[in-house]
Formats: structure tokens, sequence, C-alpha cells
């Protein structure tokens, strides 16, 4: 039987439930633009090497001549080791190329003139739930921004606001409000996305040994774990470990998924979300261009439901359906990109 694409836009809808579980690559960041992997590497091979002067790292030469050679960014940092110099000095160019970018939208958000399509989407997730899971590798705060531009609480797992304390039962706890169950009191919660940021995030900073999180830009360089940055994965590991663990519980508990912008290209979340690259749930994945890694999960999904859209080409943005059963259509509109998908499903 042909695929019919109200059919499809039907089992589009239906997936957006309780129970689904979120993740968010920088696909989604870049439509706002917010640099990708690719602009952050030629940024950094136009910053790191004056700052290298004093202490130079020859393991830099090697990952430029990677980059040059067409790996990307991850892939090249992954091949050699940095002096911890030189992850410092990647960290902070990479925090204030896109702290930079962020502030851009939070303006335009904040005054009014722009409306993020995630806002718009998550409005209507939570017409059929009271709280959603999402897990991202993006250090940058787009979805914390647009959610809350909705409406609807984030569950960061910090309690407090300009000083948080990792503290993730309290920041449950502050969605969560208290009802006459009859003559007793109980409690239910408030819609709330638990949001889970196993790279860290541009709010995230040492203070005295302790990861703090405070919205405020101070000028102090953000724990964020960045290709190559052993040293915070090491510093930092029950920070991210937490992160990482607690989404991965999301991930058990999560009855299906949904992949926005990402790429299927960290070996730590796939060890839960697809093991050896195979879904094992429902899934619908949403990217402008579907990498060898997200094809290779949907061929080895047979049997699992799972929706691929992506755009045609790199020129034509007409939409690509693609499904684990094989079947496959073009559609004349943009239901690989978020605000599409919201003019088009929702």
């Amino acid at each position: 039987m042909a695929l019919e694409l109200s059919e499809v836009k039907r089992q589009l809808q239906d997936h957006l439930q309780e129970g689904l579980l979120l993740v968010v690559g920088t696909g989604l960041s870049i439509a706002e633009g917010i640099p990708g992997m690719w602009p952050l590497g030629e940024h950094l091979k136009k910053v790191i090497p004056p700052q290298l002067a004093s202490a130079p790292d020859p393991a830099w030469d090697d990952v430029v001549k990677a980059l040059d050679a067409g790996d990307h960014l991850e892939a090249a940092m992954g091949k050699t080791n940095l002096k911890s110099t030189t992850v410092d000095a990647i960290v902070e160019a990479t925090a204030q190329l896109i702290l930079e970018k962020e502030l851009e939208v939070f303006a335009q958000v904040i005054s009014g003139a722009k409306t993020l399509p995630f806002t718009t989407f998550v409005k209507h997730l939570f017409k059929g739930g009271k709280k959603f899971h999402l897990i991202t590798p993006n250090y940058d705060r787009l979805v914390e921004l647009a959610t809350e531009a909705a409406g609807i609480g984030v569950d960061t797992r910090f309690a407090g606001n300009l000083f948080g304390h990792s503290d993730p039962k309290r920041s449950a706890d502050a969605h969560r409000e208290s009802y006459m169950a009859g003559k007793n009191a109980a409690f239910r919660p408030m819609a709330n996305l638990c949001v889970y940021k196993p790279h860290g995030s541009l709010d995230w900073f040492d203070v005295g040994g302790k990861v703090v999180r405070c919205p405020i830009n101070t000028g102090k360089t953000p724990i964020i774990i960045t290709p190559g940055a052993s040293k915070y994965r090491e510093s930092f590991r029950w920070a991210f470990d937490d992160q990482r663990t607690s989404g991965n519980r999301g991930v058990a508990n999560s009855t299906r998924l949904m992949f926005m912008g990402y790429g299927f290209n960290d070996d730590h979340l796939e060890q839960h979300l697809c093991p050896d690259l195979k879904l094992t749930k429902p899934s619908v994945i949403m990217t402008r261009t579907l990498s060898d890694n997200a094809r290779k999960a949907i061929a080895n999904s047979g049997g699992v439901q799972v929706i691929a859209l992506s755009a045609v080409s790199e020129s034509d943005l007409r939409t690509r359906v693609t499904t684990s059963s094989g079947d496959e259509i073009i559609v004349d509109e943009q239901l690989w990109h978020l605000d599409g998908f919201n003019k088009g499903v929702i």
C-alpha cells in the first residue's frame, strides 16, 4: 500500500502524546542562527593559534589538518590529545561565539519581535500531558527560553535562579501544586519540561569546585564539554554523569522518541537511545539532512514505526518522508523544519 500524506500526518499527530521524549540536536539551534560544528571549526582555526603563541601545541596543528581534509570538528578533535591550555582556549572561544549569537535571539524574543517555533510546538505538545522530558547536547538555552515563553515551566534540575545549586528533587518539586483530594492534601504536576544537558550549558559555572547555574553573563567561562575537552569531562564528571544518567532514565521510561535536528553522532547518548543504531521505540526524526548514522538507524529499525522527515536536497526544500518499512514519498511542504511542521501537522 502506497504511503499517503494524510496517514503520515495522522501518525505524526498521534506521536505527540504523554510518554514522548524529545532529543534536540544542533540543527534546531542552527535554524535560529546559532553556529553549528562547521562554522565553529572555522572560527576556532582563526582564534586559537594566537592564543597558543606562548604555549605551542603541536596537537592543534593535527586538528587543523584534519579539518582541512574534510573531517567534522568532533572527529578532528577526537583524534588527538590537546594540552589543557589549548582545551581552555577552545572552551572559552566556543562559549563566547555561541553566547554572542544566543543573545541576539534572546533580544528578538524578549522584544516581542520573534516567536520561536519551539514555543508554538510545546504549546501544542502540552495539550497531551503535564510533563515531558528532553535531552540536548546543545550548550545554548533556546529550548528553555522557548518553553518558558509558552508559559510552561522548565525543570533544569537546579534549585535557585541566580545562584542555582544542583538539586533535582527541589527542582522537580517546584513544578508541583497542592490540591485537596477529599479531606487530604495531595500533589499533582504542573506543566513542565525536564531538560537534561549532558554536555553542559552556557549558564553552568565552577564556583569553588561546585557547578552553579547562573543566567547572568559575568564574563566567566562556563562549564561545557566541547570536542576534545577531556579536562572538563574529568573535573566535573559527577555533574555530567548525573545529567546523562537521569536522561537515560527518561529514555527508559519513555514510550516514544522524537529527534529534532539531531545527527546521531554522539556515541554516549546513542548507547541508550538506539544501541547499535537500532531504534526500539516508535520514533520521528526531523532534520534538514539525514546523516549516514541516521540512515543506518532507520534501516536497522524494521518492525518499529520510524518516520523520518528531511529535505529532498540542499536546493530542493520539499520534504522526503522515509519510513523504517522502506516506504518513501516526497511532499510539497517543509515538514522537516519545525516551523513547517507546526503549520502542516499540528
